[in-house]
């Protein structure tokens, strides 16, 4: 079994602490689709006919495109490669990007697991990463993605920030 990865480089602000590829200006953001599923249909060979079981878009922020951007890369991936009847598809997301309906689009579109950048639920500490959202949209997003259809979500929490003592990971 593969799985496939796609790097979505765009965000809507640097956050302090990313050391990943990315651009907040998304003037190229279609283009950028455009050129992945070009890129998809010219690497058709790489896995050699093995079967894909997972897709992961991850960033950047993949949670910037748009479901039918998403859409239409999966459907790409489904015409030049092998993939399993269920996949694993995941979206790594922002809480700021998760509006209820584009949660619902996303499944349609389908996005079966979401790994929400949640970063932290304290709103002293989201500002001082730069991070867009705080705490309570952080926790709507999740409760909309249960509401959305969603049953396979993961948040990411960071631990070990430099101002960061015990007590304010525990709460």
């Amino acid at each position: 079994m593969a799985g496939i990865y796609i790097h979505i480089p765009f965000c809507k602000q640097a956050c302090h602490y990313c050391d990943f590829h990315f651009s907040t200006n998304v003037e190229k953001q279609n283009e950028t689709v455009d050129m992945l599923c070009k890129e998809i249909g010219l690497r058709q060979h790489y896995l050699a006919g093995e079967v894909v079981d997972t897709i992961y878009f991850g960033g950047g922020t993949p949670s910037l495109l748009s479901p039918i951007e998403v859409g239409v890369l999966l459907d790409t991936l489904h015409k030049y490669h092998s993939v399993i009847c269920d996949p694993e598809i995941t979206l790594e997301a922002n809480p700021d990007d998760l509006s209820f309906q584009k949660l619902i689009d996303f499944r349609k579109a389908g996005i079966n697991r979401l790994s929400i950048g949640v970063q932290s639920f304290q709103n002293e500490t989201l500002i001082r990463l730069n991070r867009v959202h705080n705490a309570a949209l952080a926790r709507e997003s999740i409760t909309n993605a249960y509401k959305a259809g969603f049953d396979n979500i993961s948040i990411d929490l960071i631990y070990a920030i430099p101002w960061q003592d015990d007590q304010t990971w525990e709460d």
